[in-house]
């Protein structure tokens, strides 16, 4: 795959527009394919992990995952900040880029983040029923991730969108095989936590290396933009996780329980606009003045985003019961229930999470700022209802309408001040 890939708008010139969605046709099948192998692997890792080990140490598995997958957040913001200043650059050569190889900016916040768990280890165990060797482990992913991601960015920003998310799903993938290779040895909690230390260590090695050439952005995390991206990254990701912490705060643990079961199975719906995220993210920087082509991009997202949260809402609603009996057993019949409310209350924010796209693009801080505002009404709003899981879900919904609309006033407004001189006819 070739560093510099054409701009979507050269396919339209060569082949027509049936030329270019068979472009962009073969370059999502290949993304497609390396997010659901990912996101297999992933679950065969927790599947297998939770045979072998005992409930204990599961538990403490479960501590080690956590403050991994929050950090995870943090990588992530780096890798967009990454992939849009990136594809900024390259598509504007005449600016200058960094003199550096080394990813200072991933350095520095991984060391600091993972020092900052390091030092709170002790209590961080506490809190989490854990043990400060756990909570240490954790520390030391957090540093690996984010030079993983930064590693990710370039290569999603330079146009290797399926380069990079191989990578990722090695990682996962090389976990499951060393996760094996643990249970053969009988190695006990220790050898699956490191099999995830040792997978992200390798697989970051190999990433880094495949964006040896890609230049890197004079810019960073720490501009204006950067900052942007990461209060549109972090507070997205917080306004779709926190009803399941909230829930289980208000003293209903039985129903948080089936409650959480069931987001489990609607968040797989946004496999769509994650690889989605991924695959257009750079081609909306690069096209940022090709209105056109930008329309194209927010109405797909948009449009399928939407359909696969009522293809979801269908399948739950005819086979709801028989997918929870098959897949958690006859004590999960309340989740049953829940999954159409929930997936109701989810569609607006997989559309969001389409739109997030272009707002990451271009990194809107009205976008942040709704999405900062969004984060205060939800917080008032779930602990004036919880535990009731009707008013919570309605609140729910209800913010992620207004975020959608107001994202779409946003882009529209932001095209209307894109000069007319940068635009380009489709």
């Amino acid at each position: 795959m070739s560093d510099h890939p054409p701009a979507p708008e050269d396919d339209v010139a060569r082949g027509g527009l049936s030329g270019h969605v068979r472009s962009h046709a073969r370059g999502l099948s290949e993304v497609v394919l390396a997010s659901i192998l990912g996101v297999l692997a992933s679950f065969v890792f927790q599947i297998a992990s939770a045979r072998y080990l005992a409930p204990a140490e599961f538990g403490l598995l479960s501590a080690f995952l956590a403050v991994v997958s929050t950090a995870a957040i943090g990588s992530s913001s780096l890798q967009n900040i990454v992939t849009v200043q990136t594809a900024d650059a390259l598509a504007h050569p005449e600016r200058p880029v960094a003199r550096r190889r080394i990813p200072v900016d991933a350095l520095v916040i991984g060391a600091v983040g993972g020092a900052l768990v390091a030092a709170a280890s002790p209590f961080l165990g506490a809190a989490l029923d854990s043990s400060a060797s756990v909570v240490l482990a954790a520390a030391l992913c957090i540093p690996l991730s984010f030079v993983f991601a930064d590693a990710l960015g370039l290569l999603q920003g330079s146009g290797q969108v399926s380069r990079a998310v191989w990578w990722s799903t090695v990682s996962l993938v090389l976990r499951v095989g060393l996760l094996v290779i643990a249970i053969i040895a009988a190695w006990g909690i220790a050898g699956v936590i490191g099999a995830v230390v040792v997978a992200t260590a390798a697989t970051l090695v190999g990433a880094v290396w495949s964006a040896r050439r890609v230049p890197r952005p004079a810019g960073g995390a720490f501009t204006r933009d950067g900052a942007a991206i990461v209060v549109l990254t972090v507070a997205f990701a917080w306004l779709t996780s926190s009803d399941v912490l909230f829930l289980r705060a208000g003293e209903a643990s039985a129903l948080a329980g089936s409650y959480a079961a069931a987001t489990v199975l609607v968040k797989a719906g946004f496999l769509v606009p994650s690889t989605l995220s991924l695959y257009l993210l750079p081609r909306f920087v690069r096209n940022r003045g090709n209105r056109h082509l930008s329309r194209m991009g927010v109405l797909v997202t948009l449009g399928l985003s939407l359909a696969t949260s009522l293809a979801m809402i269908t399948v739950f609603a005819l086979l709801g019961p028989w997918l929870i009996h098959l897949l958690y057993g006859e004590e999960f019949a309340m989740t049953a229930e829940l999954l159409v409310p929930v997936c109701l209350a989810y569609l607006p924010w997989m559309a969001a999470q389409g739109m997030l796209i272009k707002m990451t693009s271009f990194a809107s801080r009205a976008g942040a700022a709704v999405l900062a505002v969004a984060v205060a009404v939800q917080f008032f709003a779930f602990q004036t209802v919880t535990p009731d899981v009707t008013a919570m879900l309605v609140w729910f919904g209800a913010i992620g309408v207004v975020v959608v609309a107001s994202f779409l006033v946003i882009d529209s407004r932001h095209a209307r001040r894109t000069d007319p001189a940068e635009r380009t006819d489709a």
